[in-house]
Parts: C-alpha cells; sequence; structure tokens
C-alpha cells in the first residue's frame, strides 16, 4: 500500500495495521481480536491486523503478540484493489439506467462489508425477480429502513471511499431501531410473499399483542398524587396520565405498574419489554413522525424517468447539471442533491404539478 503498488482508496472504517501505524503514529498500541473461526475449528482469525506487508514480515510480527509466539499462518493477509462503477448510474431499484434489466449489488456499487453486501443484495435480488414477473418494483424508503437510508445515499451522492451504513446517517434514527425492525419491515416482506406463513403468525400474533399491550396502557389513568403514593415520582401538574405515559419515564419500570394494575401481569416479558422501549421513545417519536411525514408527502411525489428539467424557468445552471447528472427520482432524493436551494425544490414541485404531467403515488 506504501509502496505504490496499489492507489486505490482502501476503507476508512477498516485500515490495515500499517494504515493505523501511519495514521495513528501518536498509540503505542493497537487491539487485535482473536476470533474462532467456529466451536470445531481451531483456526483463530487476529482481528485488527489485516495487512499487505511480505510474509516474512507477517511472521515476525504476529510472534509478538502475547501467546502467539509459535502460531503458524494458513493464509497470509493481502490487499485488494478494486473498481466500482458510480452509483450514481443506479435507480433506487440498484438497476442500472442504461441497461434496466440489469441489477449490481455489493462492493461493485462502492460499499464495503458484508451487512451492506447482504442488503444490496435482497434489494436487487427482489427487483430483479420482479422485472422479470412484470410486477412493480421494490422500494425501501429513507424513513423506513437503514436499506432504504444506503440506497438514497449511493445513488444521490455516489462515493469518495468504500462505503459503510452507520446509524449517524439516518436522519430517523430514533424510529429505525433494531427492535422494532420486525414492526418496520415484516408487514412488506408479507406483502411481498417472501416470508414464511409460520414467520408471518408469529410476526401478526405478537403485533396484535404489543397493540393490545399498549391500548391497556393507555387505558389506565393516575393522578400525579396517587402515583406519588405508589413510589412513582412525576410532575405534580394535577393532570392525569395513562400507564403508558408513567412508562415513558425512564425511572419508571413495568414491574411498578404491575403492581399499581395487576391486570397488567398478563402482559409477557418480551411484549413489556418491547413496550417499555416504545414509551421511552414516544416523546421524541412524535415530534419526529411529524417529520417523517412531512418527507413522505415528498418522497410520494415521483420525478419521471423522462422528465426534461431544461423546460423549468429559472433553474440555475449549476442544479440544472446536477439534476440531469444524478435524475432523481423523488423529491425527497432531489432535496439532498449537493447545491439543492428551497426554491429549486419549489419550481421542481410547480413544474410536477402541471396539469399535463402524469403523477405517480408511491405506496
Amino acid at each position: 500500500m506504501y509502496g505504490g503498488q496499489i492507489s486505490g482508496v482502501g476503507p476508512r472504517y477498516c485500515p490495515s495495521i500499517e494504515d493505523k501505524v501511519v495514521r495513528f503514529s501518536e498509540k503505542n498500541s493497537h487491539q487485535v481480536f482473536l476470533e474462532p473461526e467456529g466451536l470445531q475449528d481451531s483456526t483463530v482469525y487476529p482481528n485488527g491486523i489485516s495487512t499487505s506487508l511480505p510474509e516474512s514480515v507477517q511472521y515476525e510480527y504476529v510472534r509478538t503478540i502475547l501467546g502467539l509466539e509459535e502460531v503458524k499462518i494458513l493464509q497470509p493477509g493481502y490487499a485488494i484493489e478494486y473498481d466500482y462503477i458510480d452509483p450514481r448510474s443506479l435507480s433506487l431499484t440498484l438497476a442500472t439506467r442504461d441497461v434496466p434489466t440489469l441489477f449490481l449489488a455489493g462492493q461493485i456499487n462502492g460499499t464495503t462489508g458484508y451487512e451492506e453486501a447482504a442488503a444490496q443484495g435482497l434489494v436487487a435480488g427482489l427487483n430483479a425477480a420482479h422485472s422479470a414477473l412484470n410486477k412493480d418494483p421494490v422500494f425501501f424508503g429513507r424513513t423506513d429502513s437503514y436499506i432504504g437510508v444506503m440506497l438514497d445515499d449511493l445513488v444521490t451522492n455516489g462515493v469518495t471511499e468504500p462505503y459503510r451504513m452507520f446509524t449517524s446517517r439516518a436522519e430517523h434514527r430514533l424510529s429505525l431501531r433494531a427492535d422494532n425492525a420486525d414492526q418496520r419491515l415484516t408487514p412488506l416482506g408479507i406483502n411481498l410473499g417472501i416470508i414464511s406463513s409460520e414467520q408471518s403468525k408469529i410476526f401478526i400474533n405478537k403485533n396484535k399483542q404489543i397493540l393490545d399491550g399498549k391500548a391497556k396502557l393507555s387505558s389506565l389513568f393516575i393522578t400525579p398524587n396517587e402515583a406519588e403514593k405508589k413510589g412513582i415520582k412525576i410532575k405534580k401538574d394535577g393532570v392525569r396520565r395513562t400507564a403508558f405515559e408513567l412508562l415513558a419515564n425512564q425511572d419508571t419500570k413495568f414491574d411498578q405498574l404491575q403492581k399499581i394494575w395487576p391486570i397488567l401481569k398478563s402482559i409477557k416479558k418480551e411484549i413489556s419489554t418491547q413496550l417499555a422501549r416504545d414509551a421511552l421513545y414516544s416523546n421524541y417519536i412524535s415530534r419526529q413522525v411529524q417529520d417523517i411525514e412531512a418527507i413522505r408527502r415528498d418522497e410520494a411525489r415521483i420525478i419521471p424517468g423522462d422528465f426534461d428539467y431544461h423546460t423549468i424557468p429559472s433553474l440555475s445552471s449549476e442544479l440544472l447539471a446536477k439534476l440531469n447528472l444524478i435524475r432523481p427520482e423523488n423529491i425527497s432524493q432531489a432535496s439532498r442533491i449537493s447545491g439543492m436551494t428551497p426554491v429549486g425544490l419549489a419550481l421542481i414541485l410547480a413544474s410536477l404539478n402541471k396539469p399535463y404531467l402524469k403523477r405517480a403515488v408511491r405506496v
């Protein structure tokens, strides 16, 4: 890498040991995690020292690690340099714009990481199948999933280095939590027919229990004075609160509510845990929902693939060039183009609202 044979930009978040030494020269040490490859496998992967140094040098430094003095290397480390297509040449279905029946997924789109590749494989596979069967394309929204965030980032902004998906990239990460992933995406999977009947039953049953549990919590009221007598401290404003609102308080535990209202003991532990999380985030999410709905209204406005931006008066030449290059598929995507202005969006929306333009709505 530092000898000049490799010129490509390596993944920022998976640096080699030589890259760490150069970039973090002030450090006296670097962590190495010894990860067993399997329960019945004696092979160990030393995570943290990926390298492209000569094999002889690898033997020398690996054997300086405590416990690895006599280690044998089954596969020396190596560096790779790969080319990729500009992901801005793809649509949100991961179809190439020039060859609509060609779908791409993984590192060829400028990403790094197994999870990123798997997510793209899911999207490309679904849409390739739907294309072959003449079915409607499958879209993942930015407000509904991290998959949607990643796809929108890639096809809107492109990449300057291997892309990784981080929670910080999502504007609505309070809603995109690991604990509610099934609630967000399983209904889509069921509608697409890619969820087994057994899994569908499990999800529907769980979802019903969550809805019933929340309804039960929302039907139970208590005053601030009564709550204080039960050991729950809330603001003494005279306002009666529901059990669900009490649960939104970080210091309130579900078992406390069960002591006040024994009827809540019928709620299973798994469901009560989910309800507690939903309640804890509810105040923040209620504000976020308004933002999400506003974005969804924008996302519902599809920009036709053959839309002629040259027909929009007063659009700057800079925005005109970017819009023609990126070809955003919806208003939300257009809003994240570098240099896009509120005036520019208003002009596009005004043009889309013209009666002779056929409009589509994304569900």
